[in-house]
């Protein structure tokens, strides 16, 4: 069958001579390029073409006035907006931020209101008060008036705030509307259904002299705005114009047929009903007159398949196949519904297809850069004191662009970042020779624009990055500078515009909240921004969405969800103007868009000859999955043979089996080496033999295949962060105290003045922690604050306590090198434990081994068996202590004392009745040497387990150990 923009260039060349004396107005730009191919076709040789143009442009040239894009629509609507309601509480305070939103709403309302060509003034009235309501709309019919009625009532029950918001809003829209419209005719500007408005009801001949050319033809076109219909019919009327309508026999003279909805009622017209033809073309339905199937109807194939992703492997498959038999890729077209379904149909299609032409834009938001342009806002709005959030600054290290320009230097701080658990990181920290790292890593101030452009160009002139990353960096800075223009550099404008100096308080807003805002309207902003594929638009196989569609014919079609939901779209715009009252004033509704897309539907395979349709087979709670009502019809009514599919793919899913892994002679060298106590392998500390006995399988992850757990920074308040802080603080207090007095005896004295020194080695503590400036005063705030008040608590409670206990001799603080070699039968024959003991103190007779724990650990457990035990319940700390006590036995000369191991917890520090020391049971460790001979045995038998080719590293049986487990990752615990 013959295309119909074929079938117009065939007429339009035996009709119209010269072309050049005829202007074509067509519905979309890709119309004209494919009549402009087919017109080629009838030329012999070289003439003057008619003028193609599309309805936008046509009546744009009718009138002076220009359309800015939508941004600086929004805005101009934005300083109107605040002009006329900042007094109102409701709206006064509104940023430019939130207001887009709603005012891309209301620029689409007066859109709609004028190319549609309502009366403003009665639509926006108030039509809250009945009494106006029936005084003032007698041109309603009733059932309008009931509509609104309805629609009114309900907000007279509750005036909530949003409510309120709505009615302070709609009683102005009239004068927004029209102060909007006045403020962008004083500088010769109009939104694009304000032009329409101005064209349709200022329609004359000295108008109609702007036409270029004798003849017009409009082409092709289905759902008319008023505006529109009233400009061609005041040209078809005057008898200079023509209409070709692209239709269908099917859809138009079936009145249930909501495709031909349009149609019918353009037939009905005074004037745009005499250009219609009587004898309506039949091709959805025809038997084909040439090919392989002449003599046959239209092949119609349907495949219903699991998922989106499914279709779009079904579809690529059977693809795969129609080229196999020799299909032409440039006469066949892939309609795409949901666009997201674009990048799964492109990585189906690249094996098969050599050329392909999309019309469809790749989303911005789906690149590189726009991560790390959201990543730079998020650090900039994190930024304090010269410090940035740790988050983002390694979310940036990590960020290709950011490794691309110098891996190693990235790679080093991230490094060191992760090992000094830095919250925050300073900017000298960061401070690099490297451009890229140098701009990215300094605070933007209020001109956030153009910190983002240097950052942008900076990457564009990359030699190490793609041809596609380039395009990306010219969309984004196009973009930025669009921003630029139309809002200004200074961010703070777009809070409130042109505000008064007594009005002051409304700018009073922090460099955060600012950035907040711009963040947000960044991100609405980029999630209609597109960047345009490079192709030839002529070649190729063809893949489009939906609107794009029109006025062209393929002979081989596949279309993509065909699901309720997907095709037609059930994302309807939001409007200030309900339903009820679009109907009564003849606006666009939820019907009107149903009926265009089921006209771009059947135009679409109306001329086609193979037609291939997928959906969604799996329908779930929510109704999504169901087949579209346009595939339900094309099954049930069409009359068409279809041939239709199920595709299933069943998922089994795979069970999780336990890990078992067995030693072998390198896992048993390995092994070895952690008893040999050199460089990389201190021997077995008690942590390690705790996480042993818990699984032997994360011991084997950890200590023998040395998998590392991720590296994060830890910002929460754990036990771990706060330990480490506790630990460095008694650890510098102590040390300094005996550097002090060149002795380790320890006096009540001592500790009259320890306040003052605790709150300093705090400061310390920090400044190396976060890496902080060394001599500048620390900042505390937010998590910090809480850090500091925690620790300053906890040591000021150790020290009220050890001045209770003095006097007494500190005999070792943090103290490392304790060894100790347990012989075992097993080879290598003996198993080195290693430990750091956190303090040991002497008093009298008495050797306190104390471990600090900020955790939830208990001072008591059952007995010395109970430790031994795996599961979930035992005491890991007394495990601890007793192993330090241990070693500090096996290492310290200390004959005639008793060694006292126990925790100094966060469970019982604060308790009145406090008591240092571990307990068995009831009763008070005073002692640890009658408990060491079986623990000494018990741990034996674990070492010899450990050391046991026989025994695998096998999974625990306690799904409560893996609930923190860093290693879930791999057994899918």
């Amino acid at each position: 069958m013959k295309p119909f923009l074929y079938e117009l260039a065939e007429t339009l060349y035996k009709n119209y001579r010269p072309l050049d004396t005829l202007t074509v107005v067509f519905p979309n730009r890709r119309a004209v390029l494919y009549f402009r191919k087919h017109l080629s076709v009838f030329l012999e040789r070289p003439t003057f073409a008619p003028r193609l143009i599309t309805i936008e442009d046509f009546i744009a040239d009718l009138t002076e006035l220009k359309v800015p894009d939508k941004l600086e629509l929004i805005h101009r609507l934005f300083k109107t907006y605040y002009e006329l309601l900042k007094k109102s509480p409701e709206t006064a305070s509104e940023p430019f931020d939130k207001f887009y939103f709603w005012g891309d709403m209301l620029l689409r309302d007066f859109d709609e209101v004028d190319k549609y060509l309502v009366n403003p003034g009665q639509l926006f009235q108030d039509l809250s008060n009945q009494k106006e309501l029936d005084s003032s709309f007698d041109y309603l019919t009733d059932e309008q008036r009931e509509f609104l009625k309805t629609f009114w009532g309900s907000f007279e029950e509750h005036l909530t705030g949003n409510k309120r918001k709505f009615l302070t809003v709609w009683n102005q829209l009239f004068a927004l509307y029209t102060r909007f419209g006045q403020a962008l005719l004083a500088e010769g500007l109009a939104y694009e259904g304000m032009l329409h408005r101005h064209v349709a009801e200022n329609l004359s001949e000295g108008m109609a002299q702007r036409v270029k050319g004798k003849s017009l033809v409009f082409a092709g076109f289905n759902a008319l705005t008023k505006a529109e219909e009233k400009i061609m019919s005041f040209f078809v009327d005057r008898g200079t114009a023509t209409i070709h309508w692209d239709l269908d026999e099917y859809y138009v003279n079936n009145n249930t047929q909501e495709a031909g909805k349009f149609f019918r009622e353009y037939q009905q017209h005074p004037v745009l009903g005499k250009t219609f033809s009587k004898d309506i073309p039949s091709h959805f339905t025809a038997v084909l007159q040439s090919g392989k199937r002449a003599g046959q109807q239209k092949s119609v194939r349907v495949f219903g398949a699991a998922q989106p992703v499914g279709q779009a492997k079904v579809m690529a498959q059977v693809l795969r196949e129609q080229l196999a038999t020799g299909i032409d890729p440039e006469d066949t077209l892939i309609v795409l519904p949901d666009e997201k379904l674009l990048l799964p149909v492109l990585h189906g299609l690249s094996a098969d297809v050599e050329k392909l032409n999309i019309t469809m834009g790749f989303p911005v938001s789906s690149t590189p850069l726009y991560n790390l342009v959201e990543l730079l806002i998020e650090m900039q709005i994190g930024a304090r004191h010269d410090q940035f959030n740790h988050r983002q600054v390694l979310a940036l290290l990590g960020h290709p662009y950011v490794v691309a320009a110098d891996a190693a230097v990235a790679n080093a701080k991230r490094k060191e970042i992760l090992s000094n658990n830095w919250v925050h990181v300073h900017r000298n920290f960061l401070a690099s020779s490297v451009p890229l790292h140098r701009l990215i890593f300094t605070t933007a101030g209020a001109n956030i624009i153009g910190y983002l452009k240097d950052i942008v160009m900076e990457i564009g002139r990359m030699s190490t990055i793609t041809t596609f990353d380039k395009e990306y960096a010219f969309h984004f800075v196009k973009l930025l500078n669009r921003m630029a223009d139309v809002m200004g550099n200074d961010l703070e404008e777009q809070h409130s515009p042109s505000t008064p100096a007594d009005e002051a308080p409304a700018r009073s807003r922090t460099k955060s909240v600012v950035l907040k805002s711009f963040l947000r309207l960044f991100r609405q902003l980029i999630q209609a921004y597109k960047i345009p594929f490079t192709g030839e638009p002529l070649k190729g196989l063809q893949v489009m969405g939906v609107l794009e569609t029109r006025n062209l014919d393929y002979k081989n079609v596949f279309i993509l969800s065909l699901n309720e939901g997907a095709f037609p779209s059930s994302a309807g715009k939001g409007s200030y103007v309900p339903f009820n009252i679009r109907r009564a004033y003849s606006l666009p509704t939820v019907e009107h868009q149903d009926a265009m897309y089921a006209y771009l539907f059947y135009r679409v395979l109306q001329r086609a000859e193979n037609v291939f349709l997928f959906y969604n087979a799996e329908t779930d709670v929510l109704g999504q999955g169901e087949m579209s009502r346009y595939l339900q019809q094309l099954v049930y009514e069409s009359g068409l043979h279809l041939e239709k599919k199920i595709l299933h793919n069943p998922v089994q899913p795979t069970p999780i089996t336990p890990i078992t892994v067995e030693k072998n002679e390198d896992v048993m060298q390995t092994l070895a080496r952690l008893s040999e106590g050199n460089s990389m392998f201190r021997g077995l500390s008690p942590s390690a033999l705790n996480t042993y006995m818990e699984c032997r399988l994360r011991f084997y992850f950890r200590q023998v295949a040395r998998i590392r757990e991720p590296d994060a920074v830890e910002e929460d308040l754990d036990a771990r962060v706060l330990g480490n802080f506790l630990h460095d603080v008694m650890e510098h207090f102590y040390k300094r105290l005996r550097e002090q007095k060149k002795s380790k005896n320890i006096e009540a004295a001592d500790f009259d003045h320890a306040g003052l020194l605790i709150d300093q080695l705090i400061d310390e503590v920090f400044i190396n922690s976060y890496g902080l400036e060394p001599g500048k005063a620390v900042v505390y705030e937010g998590q910090r604050l809480v850090v500091r008040e925690v620790v300053k608590r906890f040591a000021h409670r150790i020290i009220e306590m050890d001045k209770a206990y003095a006097p007494f001799t500190m005999e070792a603080v943090e103290q490392e090198g304790m060894l100790y070699q347990v012989p075992i039968s097993k080879p290598p024959g003996h198993v080195l434990l290693s430990g750091k003991i956190d303090r040991v103190d002497r008093k009298d007779d008495v050797l306190r081994v104390i471990d600090y724990k900020t955790g939830k650990d208990k001072l008591d457990f059952d007995s010395v068996e109970s430790l031994f035990i795996r599961d979930g319940k035992r005491n890991k700390a007394a495990f601890q202590t007793l192993l330090y006590a241990l070693l500090y036995r096996a290492n310290a000369n200390h004959r005639g004392t008793r060694i006292v191991p126990g925790l100094i917890n966060r469970m019982n520090l604060f308790d009145d009745d406090f008591k240092f020391g571990l307990k068995v049971g009831r009763e008070y460790v005073t002692d640890v040497d009658p408990l060491l001979p079986e623990f000494e045995q018990r741990l034996k038998i674990v070492l010899e387990e450990l050391f046991d080719i026989e025994t695998p590293f096998d999974q625990t049986t306690d799904p409560e150990i893996c609930r923190n487990c860093p290693y879930q990752g791999i057994c899918y615990r």
